[in-house]
C-alpha cells in the first residue's frame, strides 16, 4: 500500500480526484477537503466504472470561507473515480488517498 496526497484546484467543470487503478484491490480515499474564501456549491460525484453510472452522492452550499471536510471513506475498484465539482473557480482541495 502506498499513500497519496492530492491538492489543487477544483475545475468548474469537474475535477477527478483519483481514478482506481487496480482491479484486484481497492484505492481508500479517507480524507478530503476544500475550501473557498467566497461563496460556493461543493458537489461529489462517483463514478462507477463496471456499471458505467455517475452517482450524486452530496451536493453543498457553503459560506464564504467556509470548509468542506468529509471523512467518510470510499472504496475505488478499477477505473472508478471520485468527481468533485464547484460552482466557481478557486475552490481549493486536498486528498488523501491510500492505494493498493
Amino acid at each position: 500500500m502506498a499513500e497519496i496526497v492530492k491538492q489543487g484546484v477544483l475545475s468548474t467543470g469537474g475535477t477527478v480526484i483519483y481514478t482506481g487503478t487496480s482491479n484486484t484491490a481497492f484505492a481508500k480515499v479517507f480524507n478530503i477537503r476544500i475550501n473557498n474564501s467566497s461563496a460556493y456549491i461543493i458537489t461529489l460525484q462517483r463514478y462507477e466504472a463496471i456499471t458505467s453510472t455517475t452517482t450524486t452522492i452530496y451536493s453543498v452550499t457553503l459560506s464564504a470561507g467556509d470548509t468542506l471536510t468529509d471523512n467518510l471513506g470510499y472504496a475505488l475498484a478499477l477505473g472508478d473515480q471520485l468527481i468533485i465539482t464547484s460552482n466557481i473557480a478557486g475552490s481549493t482541495y486536498y486528498a488523501y488517498i491510500l492505494t493498493p
